[in-house]
């Protein structure tokens, strides 16, 4: 049985048009241009019948927004929240560095035995170096899984958060660190570490605790409002 996920269409002349801005460094803009098109309500079935662990089990018409991502995760389907999260946080155009040659059956243990982690220890340390290790995944990746992960476990309260180049590390980090004394700065939040994560973490905690928001809040709030500018 055919197994699918309902995906807007995306015209070739945009999909062109999208290769470019990125190829140049406007991932932003890509970005909004390609989440635009998924929001138009327009879709065709897409087969990832190779991606997720068989038999899938997808009900009703599937969309990679946050609830139905959750959901997946909650009802221990991995592999197909793993295709979802793909497709919310925009890594379609790098499907070797997320399923390449690693076994399907590979990634649903290795996502299982975070979630028993993460429900034991109540901390994301350890699921952080199970899925740097052993699926050699980036911490862009790793954070956005592990976001979803956490809440499909009931840890809504400051969650872990996303974590991206074209916004947090390009835009965002140089707006944290230039107003600190040089002598005084803190390391970067660049590369795959959980140290470095922890260290963009603590920050998103901070803001948080000023503004009584959630993490969420902060996070969503930097991504709409802290944009390349674009000429």
């Amino acid at each position: 049985m055919r197994c699918s996920i309902r995906m807007a269409v995306i015209d070739r002349r945009l999909l062109t048009l999208i290769e470019t801005l990125m190829a140049v460094g406007a991932d932003w803009l890509a970005f909004e241009i390609f989440e635009g098109v998924q929001a138009d309500g327009v879709s065709e079935e897409t087969d990832d019948h190779s991606r997720v662990v068989q038999p899938a089990n997808w009900h009703g018409i599937l969309r990679s927004d946050p609830d139905q991502i959750i959901q997946q995760f909650r009802s221990q389907r991995y592999t197909q929240a793993l295709a979802m999260v793909v497709s919310w946080g925009t890594m379609w155009r790098h499907p070797k560095a997320i399923w390449g040659g690693r076994k399907l059956e590979t990634i649903e243990e290795v996502l299982h035995d975070c979630a028993q982690s993460i429900r034991t220890s109540e901390s994301i340390t350890v699921s952080w170096g199970m899925l740097r290790v052993q699926l050699g995944w980036t911490s862009v990746l790793i954070s956005k899984t592990l976001h979803f992960l956490c809440l499909s476990l009931g840890f809504d309260h400051d969650p872990p958060v996303p974590i991206d180049g074209a916004v947090i590390r390009q835009r965002v980090w140089p707006m944290f660190r230039d107003p600190i004394p040089v002598g005084e700065r803190p390391e970067n939040w660049e590369g795959d570490s959980f140290e470095a994560y922890g260290r963009y973490m603590t920050a998103i905690l901070v803001w948080a605790d000023l503004r009584y928001w959630s993490t969420p809040d902060v996070e969503r709030t930097i991504c709409a409002e802290v944009q390349p500018e674009w000429i």
